[in-house]
């Protein structure tokens, strides 16, 4: 599905299978690009991706998103914590080092996934991002 209201998107679509967290969480590998800050951002989003039992929260869904980049597909894979992972689909599926960035999601970022895809966004994930956006956790 296009996404009008956002050009830095050419389409999006819900991917029909599974990541692990933990497996993702053991690779900690980034693309060549990813600065200390990422780093950072990526140990933050791991703590605070934690649910009352003390385990990762899973990912709630993940999407292919197209955005007409030169490396390719994308993976944003939302946590039920309204934390999103993104992955270079081609480097992932190559078991190569594939995490791009780690975002602490605004409402407006995770909402707009799920709005192309035609599904309703857990109210859940929506106060998580709020809660990120009153810390300002997304601001880094």
């Amino acid at each position: 599905m296009n996404i009008e209201d956002n050009s830095s998107f050419k389409s999006v679509e819900l991917l029909d299978e599974e990541i692990d967290i933990y497996m993702l969480i053991r690779s900690h590998d980034f693309t060549g690009h990813a600065s200390s800050e990422r780093f950072e951002r990526f140990d933050e989003a791991i703590k605070l991706n934690r649910t009352e039992n003390g385990r990762q929260a899973p990912f709630d869904r993940i999407f292919r998103v197209d955005k007409n980049h030169v490396n390719g597909i994308e993976l944003h894979c939302v946590t039920k914590n309204g934390i999103i992972f993104i992955l270079n689909e081609e480097k992932f599926r190559n078991w190569e080092c594939c995490i791009v960035t780690v975002l602490f999601a605004r409402v407006n970022q995770a909402k707009r996934l799920y709005d192309a895809v035609g599904i309703e966004f857990p109210e859940m994930i929506h106060k998580k991002c709020e809660e990120w956006q009153k810390y300002r956790l997304n601001e880094y």
